[in-house]
This record gives structure tokens, C-alpha cells and sequence, in this order.
């Protein structure tokens, strides 16, 4: 999958979780995350993609676009769906 593919996957997800906007510098506690909405979003990432994420990944890059490249940086993530 692409940067921009990933990209907006991992947009709707935390759309659908926090509901609220997403840009780059949008924050995941600062919009109301938790521990609970942390799962939800690796959860769903595992689910389209074939290379499980830690939760780790999340609480060590809580900005939007802090996350998306630590998982560009993720080898191997490939849709499942």
C-alpha cells in the first residue's frame, strides 16, 4: 500500500474513534484518546493489515502525524481487506 493509502486509512480510523477532524498536528489525548480508544485504533489497523501494530506505537507517537510515520517506517504492512 502506498504512503497516501495508508494515510488515509489510518485518517478514517482515528476519525471514526475520536470523532473529530485529523491533521498532522492533531493530538490523540488531546482529542479525547484513551487507553480503550487505543485499542480500538490498533484493533482496527491489525484488522486491515496483515503485520499486527503494538499499542506502544500510538502512546510513544500521539500526534497524528507523528503515528502515520512510524508506520510508514513498519515493513511488510500489506491490506488484508
Amino acid at each position: 500500500m502506498t504512503g497516501e493509502g495508508l494515510r488515509a486509512t489510518i485518517e478514517e480510523i482515528w476519525r471514526e474513534v475520536l470523532g473529530a477532524d485529523v491533521g498532522d498536528d492533531t493530538d490523540f489525548f488531546d482529542e479525547g484518546g484513551h487507553s480503550f480508544a487505543a485499542l480500538r485504533i490498533i484493533a482496527m489497523l491489525n484488522d486491515r493489515y496483515d503485520k499486527p501494530t503494538p499499542v506502544k506505537v500510538l502512546f510513544d507517537n500521539p500526534r497524528f502525524g507523528d503515528f502515520v510515520a512510524a508506520l510508514e517506517k513498519e515493513t511488510g504492512l500489506s491490506p488484508q481487506r
